[in-house]
């Protein structure tokens, strides 16, 4: 070990800069003080933000509920009194006012991507399905009543473009007007405003427990900086003390901790003096290096460094894990189409272009909680887990998305497509799911490629 790191004469920490530090450190005091107040004014700012950012959210959700009833009993009412001016109403609030649109977007805002925002999503997604049974309605009651009185009626552009079925458009007067009635009253229509109410109440419920959680870290917070700056306070006559303090904690009191971290051999504290700091964070910063040098290491062992994935050994050893879990897993087989054509045509260089481009692309789509790796040339896989009660909705949804963004050439390269087999296990990982989702990806590649496919009996 050099001596010069702990040669007092040459190192050490002079009386005449304690004396200084003394002057300094009630400067610092002081000007904490003023800095807590500034702080405390600002968390009380953020508790009174955090507050309407909660009403404005919850008024979002019931205007939505209230939304979605007003255009439910705007069209019932046209239906049982076949007053047309029930249908204006109806059109001006679902195509000129949107209030649904207004209250997603506003809890969009605030919350996007939590569980309110999918659930506002999975409501209005709801709800535009009722739209459409609405819609098939209105349009019945319309032909209806253009079939009884061989008048032209005007019909509004989304009624008028919902076209009927053959068997529907046969129905007597009666018959339809019956049949729109059904279609609004049924279970299945009040079972999706059903839902939709589940959705919203469970948007709302997150949004109080949200709030709740948020404004307690607050209150903590808030409560912190107030023993801050009253203690500041405290400090500005206790600074005599600082002078006795000051030798032992900033540079008795670290050259033990470091000599004994050094014994250890683990990392020193950065506390003390500027000299102490600096002698701890450059045994550090060396200790730092070797550890980055070990992670360097074991990271190209577990990923595929072309594409920075888990590779396929890696990938393995994350399957005997989820063998023993008790969650609900999916897992999806990936192939790119035609990828050997691309490689043929374009060169290898550009082929590890688009192989890299699919996998950021399949990162940025797939949660953290998700496994993403490629386990062959060009051949992905993805283990899902911890989804909600719509997984297939949302894997379609995501391949979709992910086919759209690589069929896009802005970048230069190939467009290409993805073909997915999708399985499902209920209980943790098992040998027979990548079996499954190998036959649903065949599925995929018989029907025309560029889609995804989830394994069923019929498939087997």
């Amino acid at each position: 070990m050099n001596k010069r790191l702990y040669n007092p004469k040459k190192d050490g920490i002079k009386i005449k800069t304690i004396n200084m530090s003394m002057f300094v450190l009630i400067f610092i005091i002081c000007a904490g003080v003023f800095i807590s107040a500034f702080q405390l004014k600002s968390k009380y700012r953020d508790i009174i933000k955090s507050m309407e950012n909660y009403a404005r959210c919850n008024n979002a959700v019931n205007n939505f509920r209230d939304a979605s009833d007003f255009l439910t009993n705007q069209v019932r009412l046209f239906i049982i009194k076949l007053d047309e001016s029930y249908v204006q109403q109806y059109m001006y609030e679902y195509s000129e006012v949107q209030n649904r649109e207004k209250s997603l977007k506003t809890v969009s805002d605030f919350h996007d991507s939590d569980e309110a925002d999918l659930n506002m999503k999975l409501a209005y997604e709801e709800s535009q399905e009722l739209a459409e049974t609405e819609f098939y309605s209105m349009a019945l009651i319309y032909d209806a009543m253009t079939s009884k009185t061989d008048k032209t009626i005007p019909i509004p552009p989304l009624v008028y473009n919902t076209k009927l079925t053959p068997d529907d458009l046969e129905l007597s007067y009666e018959e339809k007007i019956a049949k729109a009635e059904n279609l609004i009253f049924d279970l299945n229509y009040q079972d999706s405003k059903n839902k939709i109410n589940k959705y919203t109440t469970t948007a709302l419920d997150y949004l109080l427990t949200s709030h709740l959680s948020e404004q307690g870290k607050d209150t903590v917070q808030f409560s912190r900086l107030l023993l801050i700056q009253i203690l500041t306070v405290i400090a500005l006559f206790a600074s005599g003390w600082i002078l006795f303090l000051t030798t032992n904690f900033l540079i008795l009191r670290p050259i033990d901790y470091d000599i004994k971290s050094i014994s250890s051999e683990k990392k020193m504290h950065v506390i003390g003096s500027y000299e102490m700091r600096l002698i701890a964070k450059s045994y550090n910063a060396l200790r730092e290096k070797d550890e980055i040098k070990a992670s360097v290491l074991k990271h190209k062992a577990e990923h595929d460094p072309l594409t920075g994935l888990i590779n396929r050994e890696a990938f393995n050893q994350i399957k005997e894990v989820l063998c023993d879990t008790a969650e609900p897993i999916a897992y999806l087989i990936i192939d790119i189409d035609f990828f050997k054509a691309v490689n043929d045509k374009y060169g290898h260089p550009i082929g590890d272009a688009v192989l890299k481009k699919i996998a950021a692309i399949l990162s940025e789509q797939f949660r953290n909680t998700d496994y993403v790796a490629r386990i062959g040339g060009d051949e992905f896989a993805v283990i899902m887990t911890k989804f909600g009660d719509t997984p297939e909705m949302i894997i379609q949804r995501k391949i979709e998305t992910i086919n759209k963004m690589l069929q896009n050439v802005g970048d230069g390269l190939p467009g290409v497509s993805l073909s997915v087999g999708v399985a499902f296990s209920n209980i943790g990982y098992n040998q027979t799911l990548e079996t499954q989702a190998d036959k649903a990806l065949y599925h995929v590649k018989q029907g025309g490629r560029c889609n995804c496919s989830f394994f069923s009996v019929e498939q087997s």
